[in-house]
């Protein structure tokens, strides 16, 4: 049986069903998260794991135990919130060390377990330091390491890493997942960031209006999406449909919505030649826009009525092609990925 089994999890809200009978399992020493936009219910799902909200309907187990009707004091479920709720009256060591001292352990144990805590988080030199001495990603370090010091059955993470700027929460992301392996914790972690989810996880689960309605392995949910929902959310996919694919290809098509990831199609001249030696299908249009996203060049193709993404590296000894410029976008034929409709 697997470490955390959620079953048919159900919660309401008035005329509102924010989680539809949502079932998942999650193995020992995962991390997992729950993606999705705004309002899914990746949230609310997480804190019914921790017991702050109550289900309606359904069971959630830890280890064979089912704690779906225990008080959040006796889960041993820790939680880490976007805000670090540090006392700021307090040192990095007192705030990591206060659930140990709620539990009225002695002080001598509790330095054994706190010291080897602050070193895992790096923070050995601010053991002394109050909140305001520390920086966001710090503060978000030492509200990790008051969650982890209790040695929880799983570690519930709300959008920890939201409110940090970009370089430091791309730091944190890493630093998250070292520790997490080191430690073998099982995790759970909330985002509505594609590029997080991809960074730090072992599975992912893609949440939308109260369902799961995609999971698996970071790299398989962005090769192959489930549905169109999933294409759209999890990056910058091209959709079309059978009828626009093929008339803008010539090629026929079974009937349904097809997903063309931006990298795998690529930008040349009109030349003939091209199209002679590369098998696959070809697209006649005009650059409307680039944008350049760091390593990336993203190029936004007119073609007929409808606009295509094609990226490509931005490496320094190729320059960029110009916006107005007539071109041809060559797609491999076994890129184009056909999906299920919502719901299946």
């Amino acid at each position: 049986m697997s470490y955390v089994h959620i079953d048919q999890a159900l919660k309401q809200y008035a005329d509102s069903t924010v989680l539809k009978q949502v079932s998942l399992q999650i193995e020992k020493g995962e991390l997992v998260t729950l993606l999705g936009p705004s309002g899914c219910g990746k949230s609310t799902l997480l804190r019914a794991i921790a017991g702050l909200e109550k289900l309606d309907g359904g069971t959630i187990s830890v280890n064979g135990n089912d704690i779906s009707h225990l008080p959040p004091q006796h889960r041993n479920v820790g939680m880490v919130f976007q805000s670090y709720a540090l006392f700021p009256n307090m040192t990095v060591f007192d705030n990591i060390a206060f659930g140990l001292k709620m539990r009225k352990m002695p002080r001598k144990e509790i330095a054994v377990k706190v010291n080897p805590i602050i070193e895992l988080i790096h923070m050995s030199d601010k053991a002394s330091s109050y909140p305001h001495q520390l920086s966001g990603g710090q503060q978000q370090r030492v509200a990790l390491a008051r969650a982890l010091v209790t040695e929880p059955d799983i570690l519930l993470l709300d959008e920890p890493l939201s409110a940090l700027d970009a370089k430091i929460r791309k730091s944190l992301q890493i630093e998250l997942r070292n520790i997490q392996r080191e430690l073998k914790m099982t995790m759970i972690f909330v985002t509505h960031d594609q590029e997080e989810a991809m960074t730090i996880s072992d599975r992912i689960f893609i949440m939308n209006g109260g369902n799961i309605v995609h999971q698996g392995k970071p790299e398989d949910i962005y090769a192959s999406p489930k549905n169109e929902f999933v294409a759209r959310f999890i990056g910058s996919y091209n959709v079309l449909t059978s009828h626009e694919l093929g008339r803008l290809t010539g090629h026929v098509f079974k009937p349904g919505s097809y997903a063309i990831r931006p990298e795998v199609m690529e930008l040349h001249p009109l030349d003939p030649l091209s199209e002679q030696q590369m098998s696959g299908m070809w697209i006649s249009g005009i650059i409307s826009s680039l944008t350049v996203r760091g390593n990336v060049r993203r190029y936004s193709i007119q073609a007929q009525d409808m606009t295509l993404l094609v990226d490509e590296l931005n490496v320094p000894h190729k320059s960029a092609l110009d916006e107005g410029l007539f071109i041809k976008v060559w797609i491999p034929a076994d890129e184009c990925n056909l999906l299920n409709k919502e719901g299946d």
